[in-house]
Formats: C-alpha cells, sequence, structure tokens
C-alpha cells in the first residue's frame, strides 16, 4: 500500500509541473515553450525555427525573434 502511494504521489507531481503553453506571433508556422529559459519560435518564409530567449511574467512569456519579430506564450 505504501509503494502504490508513493507512486501515485509522484505521477501527481510530474502532472502538476507539466503546463501547457501557446505561442503566438506573426507568420508563427510553429512556437513551443516548456518553461525553460527560451521558446522554439518558427516564422514563415524560414525554412526552420530557433529557440529565442524569453522574459517570464507569471503565465506569460514574451521575446522578439532574431528579425525583431515579438512573441508571446501563454500558460493555459
Amino acid at each position: 500500500m505504501k509503494a502504490f502511494a508513493l507512486i501515485m504521489l509522484i505521477a501527481f507531481t510530474a502532472t502538476a509541473h507539466a503546463a501547457s503553453w501557446t505561442c503566438s506571433a506573426k507568420n508563427m508556422i510553429t512556437g513551443n515553450y516548456d518553461g525553460g529559459s527560451t521558446a522554439y519560435i518558427h516564422l514563415s518564409p524560414y525554412g526552420r525555427g530557433h529557440d529565442y530567449p524569453v522574459a517570464k511574467r507569471g503565465k506569460t512569456v514574451t521575446g522578439h525573434t532574431s528579425n525583431g519579430t515579438p512573441f508571446v506564450c501563454k500558460q493555459r
């Protein structure tokens, strides 16, 4: 019984830390943020995206791509 309780506590803790984020930017193809110091942003017409530094304030992070395009990611 103690082992089951420990497993459930670990599973709950892992789930509680997993947050879902939605990113947006002008001409964005894909945007991902996982809670770290950077967000991956891929803009059209570029062939691939890059990781860009973010400033985090509560449930919102902001940043700019290398061409100056601002982006925002918000926690759901």
